[in-house]
């Protein structure tokens, strides 16, 4: 049973043949588990991605509602602003018409009318003491009640 050289070459190839199968077939196997792995992966990646985009969005629109608010209180603010300008306006507009009418007051109370004015009021106030008996308000009560402290219902409501 001897075996030529060409004949030992080719065991020699085809046990190192077998071994590249065995190989090729780990390296495939490992391959397969590498792409199922990686597969699991992305998918997950994505529904994370998903899940980020959503709450980027989710903020987007928060910051947009907020931006909106925002001018619109702008707008209430410049109209509070233009009505204050109006409502300065019309009290510098005030302020004058009080400082003639001042000026007008003085020039009465300070002439010969305020002065006859003056006069007319003491005299009638003079007059209306004078016809009149002097009484102090409140009322009179007891000595017995004011040493003891008693009042009763109707006099402490007076």
């Amino acid at each position: 049973m001897s075996m030529n050289a060409a004949e030992l070459a080719a065991l020699i190839a085809a046990v190192f043949w077998a071994l590249l199968v065995c190989v090729g077939v780990f390296v495939l196997f490992r391959l397969g588990r590498l792409l199922s792995e990686s597969s699991k992966l992305v998918t997950d990646l994505r529904e994370r991605g998903d899940v980020l985009l959503t709450r980027a969005q989710l903020a987007v629109d928060g910051a947009q509602q907020a931006v909106d608010r925002a001018g619109r209180q702008l707008d209430r603010t410049e109209s509070v602003t233009a009505s204050m300008d109006e409502l300065g306006a019309g009290m510098s507009e005030l302020a004058g018409q009080v400082t003639a009418l001042a000026g007008l007051g003085r020039a009465i109370a300070g002439g010969p009318v305020g002065r006859l004015g003056a006069l007319a009021y003491g005299v009638r106030h003079a007059v209306s003491l004078r016809r009149t008996p002097r009484t102090l308000p409140g009322r009179v009560m007891e000595r017995r009640v004011m040493e003891r402290g008693e009042l009763t219902r109707s006099e402490a409501k007076r």
